[in-house]
């Protein structure tokens, strides 16, 4: 049906910062095709007009759903929004009603959630956070799930599967404490300003460089992770001059005890020190051969890794996300969690159906989480 292709504004009338349109259909794909240029897989790119002519800079966004829908944003002058309005009926699009619920109408649990991923959206660090929490907000994620199991009960097995995979999906807006540790001179700091993208931690080929601890977001294909770099772990005598130095290995032994996990760097050295790593309170840690460009891969034990060639660093970060939460990449494609609160209701729906109970009204809680 020709209506089935359509296009609707989804703001008001007058002037603005930005507007915004969405695109939905069929013959989606094809329209964007004939009037959108986008710069690889970036989502900015221009509109044209039937001649060529550029109508606006916009930002394309692929909207979750059963069949294609796009939210264009343009610049907020109401006559882009119209020409860009016009154009898309022009290649076939019918108009709606303008539509300020990008989600679609709905109640209930379900579109408790779809708020809930809303609401999160802020928090989003990547473009691919963000894309996981619109697909939990539609009809293929978390939301319709909901509205689904609801309608016939869930079995233990459904519930399972939610919290097997609850700790990515909560971690995409979460981010881990992981500690880089290691001797003076591993190479911490090196590392820390690698995985951050800036130079927040001083380097220098003197030991105890690094006193105080430093914190700083790293982004691990599209996760959230808190890195803290801090003092080499040494023994140090009782001197004045060691005293400030020795008040940061106890912060860092302080902060590896509270940590998520601990990445241990073990750098070039010689005799029975080769290869040995720190002890640490973490109950999780990943241990690392730092600076691997200074020496051979005869006798490393470990994986060796390289800020000066790049070697080993991508592999960090899977290991890293594999050691976390046993998935190499951002979940997508499925109904996942990504509240704690999600997480405690969908348990005590699991004890209910072992203890024989209907689980569906603990599962209406989820519209309530926050």
């Amino acid at each position: 049906m020709a209506d089935s292709n359509w296009i609707s504004e989804v703001t008001g009338p007058g002037r603005s910062a930005l507007h915004g349109v969405m695109i939905g259909g069929p013959a989606a794909d094809q329209w964007l095709s004939d009037c959108f240029r986008g710069s690889g897989s970036s989502p900015h790119g221009t509109l044209h007009d039937e001649d060529g002519t550029v109508i606006d800079d916009v930002v394309l966004v692929e909207w979750p759903g059963e069949t294609s829908r796009y939210l264009i944003t343009c610049h907020g002058s109401p006559v882009l929004k119209e020409h860009i309005v016009d154009r898309f009926v022009q290649l076939g699009a019918t108009p709606r009603e303008p539509k300020m619920d990008l989600w679609g109408e709905g109640k209930g649990v379900g579109a408790g959630i779809a708020a809930q991923a809303r609401i999160s959206l802020p928090r989003a660090c990547s473009r691919e956070a963000s894309a996981f929490l619109l697909e939990q907000a539609s009809s293929l994620g978390l939301a319709g799930w909901i509205e689904r199991v609801l309608e016939t009960s869930p079995t233990d097995a459904d519930l399972k599967h939610l919290l097997q995979s609850a700790a990515s999906g909560i971690g995409v807006l979460d981010a881990p404490r992981v500690v880089i540790a290691g001797v003076p001179n591993a190479g911490k700091s090196t590392l820390f300003n690698e995985l951050v993208g800036e130079s927040r931690a001083l380097t220098w080929h003197q030991p105890g460089t690094t006193r105080d601890l430093i914190e700083s977001q790293a982004i691990f294909c599209g996760f959230p992770i808190s890195l803290i770099d801090g003092a080499g772990i040494r023994q140090l005598g009782e001197s004045v001059e060691e005293t400030v130095e020795r008040e940061g290995v106890r912060r860092m032994r302080l902060a590896m005890s509270s940590a998520d996990l601990v990445l241990q760097l073990v750098p070039p050295s010689e005799g029975e020190r080769r290869n040995r790593p720190l002890e640490t309170p973490c109950r999780r840690s990943l241990v690392f051969h730092s600076r691997c460009d200074e020496n051979s891969a005869g006798d490393v034990v470990y994986p060796r890794i390289s800020t000066m060639t790049g070697e080993g660093i991508e592999t960090l970060k899977v290991l890293v996300l594999q050691e976390l939460y046993g998935v190499s990449q951002m979940p997508q494609g499925k109904p996942c969690l990504f509240l704690p609160s999600q997480r405690h209701w969908i348990e005590q729906a699991l004890v209910a159906i072992e203890g024989g109970t209907d689980p569906r009204s603990i599962l209406l809680n989820l519209a309530e989480c926050i």
